[in-house]
């Protein structure tokens, strides 16, 4: 774990920079853990297979796993059949929420393994955000980021680098600036056996989930 306080990138969510991107990947892949903005509010963020590092985010969060685990951010509907499996209208439906601030509920694919699925419909969370920093640092990276909402250990939601590093910054190596957000979350969405089922409202349009 990190001993001294993580540095502060700044970044354009729209428009990363090429050296900031190398930075990012090259902490991620050596087992970091990153805070980073969504196209909704900050994620604590790790690369798939680093096992030292999700533990540390299942930590920092308080998170149990075995009921909350963490979620897959992927860098377009094309890598999704690589971790989920989905039916005609659940394809089609992503394929109009996605990249956009939603995160749907899918079943895993057979080859994800136990610990990053939930309950024994085994599903997972999957986030493709309207963001060219996710999207690069995922494609980078060749798997998906693993993520859980930047939150205080009390629960409250981490809107500005400067909280997350007052709450977090020996327990991350890298946290990078987008600015504050302070929205709404994602739209929680089941597509379970293609049925759909609103989780949770957020600042993805319920009417996009219909037609």
């Amino acid at each position: 774990m990190p001993s001294l306080r993580a540095p502060i990138v700044e970044v354009s969510p729209s428009e990363p920079a090429e050296a900031a991107l190398q930075q990012t990947i090259g902490v991620l892949l050596a087992g970091g853990v990153i805070a980073f903005p969504t196209d909704t509010l900050y994620g604590l963020g790790c690369a798939f297979g680093q096992k030292l590092a999700i533990e540390r985010i299942q930590q920092m969060r308080g998170l149990n796993l075995a009921t909350r685990p963490l979620t897959f951010v992927l860098p377009d509907v094309g890598e999704l059949p690589r971790f989920t499996r989905m039916g005609e209208s659940a394809y089609r439906l992503v394929n109009r929420i996605f990249p956009g601030p939603y995160c749907a509920e899918l079943l895993a694919h057979p080859s994800v393994p136990s610990p990053f699925v939930q309950g024994d419909r085994r599903t997972i969370g999957v986030r493709i955000p309207q963001s060219a920093l996710c999207e690069k640092l995922s494609w980078r990276l060749g798997r998906p980021l693993l993520t859980a909402t930047a939150k205080s250990r009390a629960g409250h939601v981490l809107t500005t680098a400067a909280e997350i590093r007052q709450e977090y910054g020996t327990q991350l190596d890298l946290i990078l600036d987008g600015g504050t957000l302070n929205g709404p979350p994602s739209t929680v969405v089941s597509l379970v056996d293609d049925w759909v089922t609103v989780l949770r409202e957020g600042l993805g349009p319920a009417n996009r989930l219909v037609g």
